[in-house]
């Protein structure tokens, strides 16, 4: 898996970096965790139950994970915030939306850092 943003479709990476600089403007440090994924890659985080959809933007570079490091460092090594239920998510997936972006964040199958 890719965390390049060049790996990115020409079309959607300057969404993508939209969304990056207004997280840093709004003082949110994240990690890029995934852009492009081969078939194969795709193929192991379905049988893992990491992804849900046979047809992830994904696989054409439209989409983009991304994670919240936490703002202080209290918790040491367990930098990244995965807790769908933490008020940051809303503040990232706002950000998103307001950039035209489609967000994981509200489908069923929640998917807080996926955005395409």
């Amino acid at each position: 898996m890719s965390r390049r943003l060049d790996d990115l479709s020409p079309r959607f990476r300057p969404l993508a970096v939209m969304l990056l600089a207004r997280l840093v403007e709004a003082g949110i440090p994240i990690l890029i965790i995934d852009t492009l994924r081969t078939p194969a890659e795709h193929a192991a985080n379905l049988a893992n139950g990491v992804s849900w959809t046979t047809k992830s933007k994904h696989l054409t570079g439209d989409a983009i994970d991304i994670c919240p490091y936490a703002v202080f460092d209290m918790a040491g090594p367990a930098k990244l915030l995965w807790d769908a239920g933490h008020p940051v998510w809303a503040k990232i997936g706002a950000i998103g939306e307001a950039l035209g972006l489609r967000w994981g964040g509200r489908w069923k199958q929640k998917d807080m850092g996926h955005f395409e």
